[in-house]
C-alpha cells in the first residue's frame, strides 16, 4: 500500500493549481504546476530560503511583498491576484494562502497559486501593465528592504533565529576538517527586572544598545543573531586559539556589565561557549553544548562564561 506522504505527494502532482509549502520560512514542497507556472526548477525552490527564491526580478516586488505579508502573518489566510514576472513574460496570478497546524501548534503554510491571465484578459479587466511598471520602479528601491526584514530582528537589526540557524547549518557544510570555530550563547542577567522597573522602553535600548556593541566587538564575517526576549548567539569563525576566544568571553561579560546606568540594574550577561572543528556538522549538537555552559554560569552565580562546559571567571 502506498504510504501517506507519498499519496498526498501523488495527488498534488496531478492538480493544476500550484501548490508550495513552507515550513519556518524555508519551502519544502513545491508541485509540478507551482515549477511551471513560476518557471522555476525544483532545485531553485525546495530546501532553500523564501527569502534566496524570488527575489531574482524587480518586476516582483508586488508578488514578493504579498508572500512577506503570509510569513509575517502567517495565522490568517490570505488572498490576492498580483502581477508575477517568470523571466519571459508577466502573469497575473491567484494566491490563496492559509496556515497548517498541528494539535494547535502552527507548522507551516500552504500556498497555492494559479495563472488567471487569460481569464482576466477575458473579461476585459487586464492589469494596467505601464502602471504596473510605475508601481515596480517605486518599489525597486525596496527589495533589499524586504529580504532584509525577512532575515533579520526587528528591533536589533540582527540575524533572526531561524536565519541565523540556517546561515550556520550552511556554514558548517562548507567547512573543512580542519577549519575551527566557536559558538557563544548569551543570556542577559537579571534583564527581565530592568524591563520590568523601568518599562518595556528601556528594555529596548538595553537590547538595542548591547547589540551594537556586540557588532564593535565581533567581525563582519562573524555571524550574530538574537532568538528573542534577551537571548544572543554568535558564530565566531576562523579562530587560531581558545585564547582569542577568551578574549571575546571577557569583552563581551565587561561590556554587559558596561550597560549599567543604574546600579539597582545589575546588568550582567551569562555567555556559554563551545569550540569545535569542521568535523561537526550538526548545528543542533553545538548549540547545546553552547546552551549548557550557560546554565553552569547560571548556577555558579551569574556573571561569567563557560567554554565547553568547563566554568571560566570573566573577571580574571
Amino acid at each position: 500500500m502506498i504510504g501517506t506522504e507519498n499519496f498526498y505527494k501523488k495527488i498534488l502532482c496531478d492538480i493544476s493549481s500550484g501548490v508550495i509549502y513552507l515550513q519556518k520560512g524555508k519551502i519544502l514542497y513545491a508541485n509540478p504546476s507551482a515549477l511551471e507556472i513560476l518557471n522555476k526548477k525544483e532545485s531553485e525552490l525546495v530546501d532553500k530560503l523564501f527569502a534566496e527564491s524570488f527575489f531574482d526580478y524587480n518586476e516582483n516586488d508586488d508578488f514578493n511583498q504579498m508572500l512577506l505579508e503570509v510569513i509575517y502573518d502567517s495565522t490568517h489566510k490570505h488572498e490576492k491576484i498580483v502581477q508575477y514576472f517568470n523571466g519571459k513574460d508577466f502573469k497575473n496570478l491567484h494566491i490563496r494562502t492559509s496556515s497548517v497546524k498541528f494539535n494547535s501548534e502552527l507548522v507551516g503554510i500552504i500556498i497555492l497559486l494559479d495563472d488567471v491571465t487569460e481569464l482576466m484578459k477575458l473579461r476585459g479587466i487586464a492589469l494596467d501593465l505601464e502602471k504596473i511598471k510605475e508601481i515596480n520602479q517605486q518599489l525597486s528601491t525596496s527589495r533589499d528592504f524586504y529580504k532584509q526584514n525577512a532575515e533579520t530582528d526587528k528591533l536589533t537589526g540582527l540575524l533572526n533565529k531561524i536565519t541565523f540557524e540556517n546561515f550556520c547549518s550552511e556554514y558548517l557544510k562548507k567547512i573543512s576538517a580542519a577549519d575551527i570555530s566557536a559558538l557563544f550563547v548569551i543570556d542577559l542577567d537579571n534583564f527581565k527586572k530592568a524591563n520590568d522597573t523601568k518599562g518595556h522602553q528601556f528594555g529596548d535600548l538595553i537590547l538595542k544598545n548591547f547589540s551594537e556593541r556586540l557588532k564593535e566587538i565581533f567581525t563582519a564575517e562573524d555571524l550574530i543573531g538574537r532568538f528573542g526576549g534577551d537571548e544572543f548567539v554568535i558564530l565566531l569563525k576562523n579562530v587560531s586559539g581558545e585564547e582569542v576566544v577568551v578574549k571575546k568571553a571577557r569583552e563581551i561579560t565587561k561590556m554587559a556589565r558596561d550597560l549599567n546606568s543604574d546600579k539597582e540594574l545589575e546588568l550582567s550577561a551569562s555567555v556559554g561557549i563551545v569550540i569545535f572543528s569542521g568535523e561537526e556538522k550538526n548545528y543542533s549538537k553545538i548549540f547545546s553544548v553552547a546552551d549548557k555552559s550557560v546554565y553552569i554560569v547560571k548556577n555558579q552565580g551569574r556573571n561569567g562564561f563557560s567554554i565547553n562546559e568547563q566554568q571560566k571567571n570573566s573577571l580574571e
